[in-house]
Order: C-alpha cells, then sequence, then structure tokens
C-alpha cells in the first residue's frame, strides 16, 4: 500500500483556475489507485472540496487560492513528512516546472497534463491529449511520458460498451461541471424552436449556477425537454443519446468514447486546439470559441441534429475508457522500482 498525494484545484471562481475538470480527473485516477492511501492537497474555488467529499475521499487539505510557488513547495513538502507520502500526483491548471523540479528531487513525481509541452522533470508525464499518437516514451528530460487518447482519464464506466441502447435522447448538452461562459442562455434561445420534436437532455455541473428560465422551459416542454443536477454516472446518460453539444474539455472524449457525433463549443484558447483535433478526425463540428457568433453556430448545428442531417466522418472508437486503469497501474509500478 503507498500512500498517495494528490494536487489539484477548481472549482466555482471567476477566473481561468474554475471548472471541475482536474477535479474530476483526479477523483477518476484516484478510484482506480483505491487499496492505497490517497491524500488531498486543494486549491478550492468553490464546491470542490464537498466533491471530493461525496465521492468518499475525506483525507483533504486545502491550500491558499493561487499560491505562489514556494509557497507551494513549501506546503506540499511538510504534507509529504506528515502524512509519509510515497508518491505525489498532479493535476492543476498552470503547473509550475520549478515546483515539479524542486518535488522530483525529494519524491517520485507524477504530473497529469492538458498543455502540449511535456518538458517537464518527473517520474511519470500522462497527456490524453487526442493529437498525440497513443504510445509510452520518454521527453527531452528523460521523463517517462505516457501519451494520446488510451491514457486520457476517464472513469471507469466509460469502458464498459453495451451491444444495445435504446437512443431516448435526440442531444445531451452539457457544459461542464460550472459553465462559467454561461453557454446556457444561449441554448435557451435557441431550444424552443425544436423541442416539439427534438429530445432534449441538459446535465447540469455540480456548481453550474441556477436558473430560472431553464425551469419554466422544461415544464413547457416536460415531454421533451429534461433538466438534470448533475449525474453520478455520465456514461450511463450518453448511452442513451444519438447526438452531443459540449464544451472542448474531458466531455469530448467521453462521447468519443460513446462514439456520439458532437458539436463542441469551446470557453477559452486551450479548448480550441481540442475542437479542431476532433473536426480533423472526421468525429466532431467545431463551432468556435464562445463570441457573439456562437448562437448562429449552436443553432445550424441543432438544426442538422434536427433535421438528422448532422454525419460525422469518424465513428471508430477512439477512446476506450481504460486510460484509467493504465496510468494507475504506471504509478503502483514506479514504488516496486524504487
Amino acid at each position: 500500500m503507498n500512500n498517495i498525494l494528490i494536487r489539484t484545484g477548481g472549482g466555482r471562481a471567476k477566473g481561468k483556475e474554475l471548472g471541475l475538470g482536474h477535479i474530476y480527473r483526479t477523483i477518476n485516477l484516484a478510484k482506480e489507485l483505491k487499496y492505497n492511501k490517497i491524500y488531498f492537497s486543494l486549491e478550492d474555488f468553490g464546491g470542490a472540496k464537498e466533491i471530493l467529499q461525496k465521492n468518499g475521499f475525506n483525507k483533504i487539505e486545502t491550500v491558499m487560492n493561487k499560491i505562489k510557488t514556494e509557497q507551494d513547495f513549501k506546503n506540499t513538502k511538510l504534507q509529504i513528512e506528515k502524512w509519509k507520502i510515497d508518491i505525489v500526483i498532479i493535476d492543476r491548471y498552470k503547473i509550475s516546472k520549478l515546483y515539479v523540479k524542486k518535488l522530483s528531487k525529494i519524491i517520485k513525481v507524477v504530473i497529469i497534463s492538458d498543455l502540449l509541452d511535456l518538458n517537464f522533470k518527473a517520474n511519470l508525464i500522462v497527456n490524453g491529449f487526442i493529437g498525440f499518437k497513443n504510445q509510452i516514451t520518454k521527453n527531452k528530460l528523460n521523463s517517462k511520458c505516457m501519451i494520446g487518447p488510451n491514457f486520457q482519464i476517464l472513469n471507469k464506466e466509460f469502458s464498459k460498451m453495451n451491444k444495445k441502447n435504446i437512443k431516448k435522447w435526440d442531444l445531451l448538452i452539457s457544459f461542464g461541471g460550472y459553465d462559467e461562459k454561461n453557454i446556457i442562455e444561449i441554448i435557451l434561445k435557441i431550444l424552443p424552436d425544436y423541442l416539439n420534436k427534438l429530445k432534449v437532455k441538459i446535465i447540469l455541473g455540480p456548481v453550474a449556477k441556477k436558473n430560472s428560465e431553464l425551469n419554466k422551459l422544461q415544464k413547457k416542454y416536460s415531454k421533451n425537454l429534461h433538466v438534470k443536477n448533475s449525474t453520478k454516472n455520465m456514461a450511463k446518460e450518453m448511452r442513451n443519446t444519438k447526438y452531443g453539444l459540449c464544451t472542448g474539455g474531458l466531455t469530448t472524449y467521453e462521447f468519443a468514447c460513446m462514439k456520439i457525433p458532437t458539436g463542441i463549443i469551446s470557453d477559452d484558447n486551450h479548448q480550441i486546439i481540442t475542437a479542431k483535433q476532433w473536426q480533423k478526425l472526421g468525429f466532431a463540428k467545431n463551432l468556435g470559441i464562445i463570441n457573439k457568433n456562437s448562437e448562429s453556430k449552436i443553432r445550424i448545428f441543432v438544426d442538422k441534429v434536427y433535421e438528422r442531417k448532422f454525419l460525422t466522418r469518424n465513428r471508430k472508437r477512439m477512446v476506450d475508457g481504460l486510460g484509467s486503469k493504465r496510468v494507475a497501474n504506471e504509478i503502483l509500478k514506479m514504488k516496486e522500482n524504487h
């Protein structure tokens, strides 16, 4: 048994660190490491600690939001000593290379990264970006790298593909844990024109803002519109839908795992890279980054779904949902090879 510290952050707040992608990804990985003692060092921008606790993780210590690198290292070093940590896993926005370099001198370090830059000095770097070819390789600093969608860390439920699924819903809409850019407001303008025929399910994130207009719309079109305040099993929700609409984060990989053609509206420049790659591969439609033209782009996409004219070139399963297991197995080997 290992003592594993996960350094992460997320939640509901104004600023680029918000969102819950890093939180859910570390939860997915921690569940695969369940026979080890898991500790969390957390920057909580609102709601993140509660989500960890609901998923059964209670060894949590919060740190100052937007903490400076030097102080962050000192805090982590104290946590390592206090909890007798064997391995540190880092999955957060803007990982400091200096922080990683200093940490690697005293303990085994795993980096979970979204960015295309792989040049960290660590024991293991994991990057599930769809633009990378699936491979285990070394970077310029001789750090081991597991890259490509085979190593994308999803909930293990996504590895299970049912042979027969009843497609009850025409369109499943999910804009992540928070929906910072309030894309749901655009959806509210568009959906009434289609709900006489289109069956739509909307999954809100656990820290998403409440929307009274959305509730009114659901009451008016109760047969064809269902709004759900978060879900414990997104894989099950996705199995029952024909098409998806989401932002350009981890949800795109979840839809791909379920082989569901998807429209992707990005809420930052990083996500647009992922959206363009999915479109290049023929799996999804890139609807661009959120701006004043987004309503017309989303409307065209929904119109194609309504007319059953949204087709994709690629219906292969490009993500198999086993990334969490592969990464967890590699992490556990690190202690054996110490």
